[in-house]
């Protein structure tokens, strides 16, 4: 009983000597640990705050470029009855090609209208891949309407000089 007595004394004494090397390992590393740990919450707030940036950029884009786009169309509609009353032969009498003119542009207000609806229903639930192909879909539409706003500028001079011309040949007559 003495010898059990004598053993746990000795691992009494061990157990209650603090070795000094550790604590001061502990105290140098414990605010190095605590600095990391704020970093890595500052990043990740950082992070966050660049994906909903970058969202909110995105949609502000989405909404931008369909207002862009909308007004696009209206205005090539507004050029096209222009350079289609120019051609006209016949009142009443639709030029050529003026149906499908109008039909095609119709179609782009409607396809536009949908995405809109898309948008009100869906981009608080997309994700920035779905939101980016949006955007870039949309950027596509407006260069190629763009190009063909051109071409219809182009074609409307070319229609004015040879009507001014003829007009002026007529009156020379």
């Amino acid at each position: 009983m003495a010898r059990i007595v004598q053993t746990v004394g000795r691992a009494q004494r061990k157990s209650s000597h603090v070795n000094p090397v550790s604590s001061v390992a502990v105290a140098a590393w414990l605010p190095a640990l605590a600095v990391l740990c704020v970093i890595v919450g500052l990043v990740a707030v950082v992070l966050v705050m660049h994906r909903q940036g970058r969202r909110r950029r995105a949609l502000r884009a989405l909404h931008r470029g369909a207002d862009v786009l909308e007004h696009d169309l209206k205005e090539c509609r507004t050029r096209l009855e222009r350079a289609h009353a120019s051609m006209n032969v016949a009142p009443g009498v639709p030029a050529a090609g003026e149906v499908d003119a109008h039909a095609a542009i119709d179609a782009a207000l409607r396809e536009l209208l949908a995405h809109r609806l898309w948008l009100r229903d869906h981009a608080d639930v997309a994700n920035q891949h779905e939101l980016d192909a949006a955007v870039s879909a949309l950027d596509k539409a407006r260069d190629s309407l763009t190009q063909q706003l051109a071409k219809l500028d182009s074609a409307q001079r070319e229609l004015e000089i040879a009507v001014r011309e003829k007009i002026e040949d007529l009156a020379q007559r």
